[in-house]
């Protein structure tokens, strides 16, 4: 009788721990932030964890960690097994975000929008985040694209920056001339092309000419877009491409770039950190593509880079934390803390070659002027940008 009291008081015990385990709200975050490589914002991540844990009220937050360029993969493997994460931090939104609303994998964030006031994310970037006029994403990032370049290269061979099309391609043919690989590019994952070709187009077609395209009834078949694929693929049949470049991933041709054996890759803000990091044997420099065409103005991409969706199977008070806890990240403690670290956005460090005077002056050019930019990670941290 008495084994039988104890054997009961141990399952009260237990069913009572249980009960209290349950009870817990615990958010699952899906993110990219490792601690090395594209996007090595794990110690920032597990930082913001902490900052934001009062405004959860109890609740936890459990994370796992997906591979940057993979983390597309990864999401959509999830949602088809049923296993959504409540909390994916994943790339980019527009047409992909609408998949996953469409199917119903996504609960609608506007409730929460209004809920916690976030009118500072403008029509452009909501219209980015949205499927048939509900709101399924709060984006977080802003990124622009440069042409990241060896300056050690270019000064041995007596280049000087281009500031026009023909100069950049006299500056490929020189680098080619030499056995050195004028851009390293890699397309594996097929983004790569998608990106590059999107730049090409507006500094061949222009802003006008795409939104003519985009937004209106000009055919892609248009002769300023013909030109910009012209002028993309003269670059791989011209050699300015790695041999065999559709079968190099993204971080293999980065690394090309990094070990001196190539002279220039164009991509964005987004693997800033790692350049810097990789850049140990090599002057690293920034310039912008200029112009492909007589009366196209400079310019390049900008847009939001990843963005937070909530699943749709989260319960209702995973759902209320994971929306609070978003509001945190999104406040100005947070965003001082994306700013500052050093292995997520550290400006002060690590943005002077990326400013030497290009962002600035595209920032007064028409692409930009007018703009009414979210107050995201990227327009907190303008004041660090204006102080490098």
């Amino acid at each position: 009788m008495e084994n039988m009291n104890k054997f009961a008081i141990r399952a009260i015990t237990i069913v009572s721990t249980v009960t209290a385990v349950q009870a817990e709200t615990v958010v699952t975050q899906c993110d990219q932030f490792s601690q090395s490589g594209i996007s090595a914002a794990g110690p920032a991540m597990d930082e913001l964890i902490l900052t934001c844990a009062p405004a959860i009220d109890g609740a936890s937050i459990l994370r796992t960690i997906a591979p940057s360029i993979g983390i597309r993969d990864s999401y959509r493997l999830a949602v088809s097994a049923g296993k959504t994460p409540d909390l994916a931090y994943t790339w980019p939104a527009a047409s992909v975000l609408a998949g996953y609303a469409r199917v119903g994998a996504l609960a609608p964030l506007d409730g929460y929008y209004e809920q916690y006031g976030w009118d500072h994310i403008n029509d452009f970037y909501r219209g980015r985040n949205s499927y048939e006029g509900s709101l399924y994403g709060v984006p977080m990032e802003q990124d622009l694209m440069g042409v990241y370049y060896n300056k050690t290269l270019f000064a041995e061979h007596g280049i000087s920056l281009p500031t026009t099309y023909a100069e950049f391609q006299a500056a490929a043919e020189t680098f080619k001339s030499a056995g050195i690989v004028p851009v390293s590019f890699g397309n594996r994952g097929r983004w790569p092309a998608t990106n590059t070709f999107s730049l090409i187009l507006g500094l061949t077609a222009g802003k006008a000419a795409e939104e003519a395209v985009l937004f209106g009834d000009t055919p892609w078949t248009n002769d300023a877009f013909k030109l910009a694929a012209e002028n993309f693929q003269a670059w791989a049949n011209d050699g300015y491409f790695p041999r065999g470049f559709n079968g190099v991933g993204y971080d293999e041709a980065n690394a090309l770039f990094l070990s001196g054996n190539a002279a220039m890759t164009i991509t964005g803000t987004w693997v800033l950190q790692d350049m810097i990091r990789g850049a140990t044997d090599i002057d690293l420099g920034v310039f912008m593509l200029p112009p492909m065409v007589d009366g196209i103005e400079a310019g390049t991409m900008w847009g939001e880079g990843s963005q937070w969706q909530l699943s749709a199977s989260a319960s209702s008070e995973t759902q209320d934390a994971a929306a609070a806890y978003l509001n945190c990240l999104l406040g100005d403690e947070a965003k001082q803390i994306g700013c500052k670290k050093p292995t997520l956005w550290s400006l002060e460090l690590h943005l002077r070659s990326f400013l030497s005077g290009e962002l600035i002056r595209l920032s007064k050019s028409s692409l930009l002027r007018g703009s009414r930019q979210p107050k995201t990670i990227s327009t907190t941290c303008i004041p660090h940008f204006r102080k490098v």
